[in-house]
């Protein structure tokens, strides 16, 4: 329905929005689930006015990042990826609001409701608007943030429940980072997940970007579920539960493998079309990639359960460093390295970087 190149172009957009809009949280949201002890409408707003600060001052990093993505019009490209970083900003804050305080229906409704409207969205446009392409993609990703985002007006009048969970005595939780080393770990994120699509794109084509940005949609949603449904509900809860999270991680790794044995499978019996034949190098190491993530997703709340959230995001930065230095080094050394040997190294040596981490996440304190 969509050709590579248009869902490279769009996933690069989209792709800078996400991370612009992740810079001006500042891990926020993290914050807000972790620190039980802070009213949550006075906590949100002060956050909504710190993060919307930072998003006007991340706007001549946002123009640079989209014009070494050499869209065809600048200004087009800036104008929806302007859009859809403050939507997603919106909507991002609603998540963790509504899990503190909202009723479970709106719990899950918040978080299904956006990405189904997309996709809707998406197939609608794609079928009755065929040449659109990115314009089409942009339109239904922005509809299910528009969606996600009035999400807090009903919040606001909210009754707030008592905190469940396990007592203080047994578990200290909160987010003791300052906001310098939040802001640091959200910009080394932001740094490798923004520089993966754009020096793709550079080094090997719009074409092969494609291939890499939707393996990392459909298979990245599952680690981002992972760390929603479970890990944040358990901040929220005030709870640990680590075997059950490492169950969880597990599962969430099961779920990686089918997803892309049934992507090889449809690319197999010619179920796509043949542009997307190229999709098949890259399949073994992104599953192997993602899987690590959702184990290290399921685990991701025990540091701020054991006041080691500091510890762990030095960690995290560190991983992020030499995940780029990996993605860059053939670009700046000029080496002619070929997508799928790049992606091999890119996706192997990155699993052993989440393995380790999870590991040491997941140890008793």
């Amino acid at each position: 329905m969509f050709p590579p190149a248009a869902v490279g172009e769009f996933s690069v957009l989209t792709q800078i929005a996400f991370y612009w809009m992740t810079l001006a949280l500042a891990q926020g949201p993290l914050k807000l689930l972790a620190d039980v002890h802070q009213p949550p409408l006075e906590a949100l707003r002060r956050l909504l006015a710190a993060s919307l600060g930072r998003w006007l001052l991340l706007l001549p990093l946002a123009w640079v990042a989209v014009r070494m993505s050499e869209p065809g019009a600048l200004l087009h490209a800036l104008g929806w990826t302007t859009l859809i970083a403050v939507l997603q900003l919106g909507w991002y804050l609603a998540q963790p609001l509504t899990l503190r305080i909202g009723h479970p229906l709106s719990i899950a409704s918040v978080r299904i409701a956006p990405p189904l409207v997309t996709l809707l969205v998406a197939l609608a446009l794609g079928w009755f608007w065929p040449g659109a392409h990115v314009s089409a993609l942009l339109l239904s990703v922005t509809a299910g943030y528009v969606l996600g985002t009035l999400w807090l007006l009903p919040l606001r009048s909210a009754r707030i429940p008592r905190i469940q969970g396990a007592s203080s005595a047994v578990i200290t939780q909160g987010d003791n980072r300052s906001t310098a080393l939040r802001l640091a770990h959200t910009a080394a994120d932001a740094l490798i997940g923004t520089s993966i699509l754009i020096v793709w794109h550079r080094m090997h084509g719009a074409a092969e970007a494609g291939y890499l940005a939707v393996l990392l949609r459909i298979l990245g949603f599952v680690p981002a579920v992972t760390h929603a449904a479970w890990a944040q509900v358990l901040l929220a809860q005030n709870t640990p539960h680590r075997r059950a999270s490492l169950r969880a991680g597990m599962g969430g790794a099961a779920v990686t493998t089918m997803l892309g044995l049934a992507c090889a499978i449809a690319l197999h019996l010619d179920m796509l079309s043949s542009a997307w034949s190229g999709l098949l190098p890259y399949l073994l190491p992104v599953v192997a990639w993602q899987a690590g993530a959702c184990i290290l997703a399921s685990l991701s709340h025990l540091p701020f359960q054991q006041g080691r959230a500091s510890a762990f995001s030095v960690a995290a930065i560190c991983y992020d460093l030499l995940q780029l230095l990996l993605l860059i080094l053939p670009f700046v050394l000029g080496l002619s390295l070929s997508p799928q040997l790049h992606i091999a190294a890119f996706g192997g040596l990155s699993l052993a970087g989440l393995l380790m981490l999870s590991l040491w996440v997941g140890r008793a304190h």
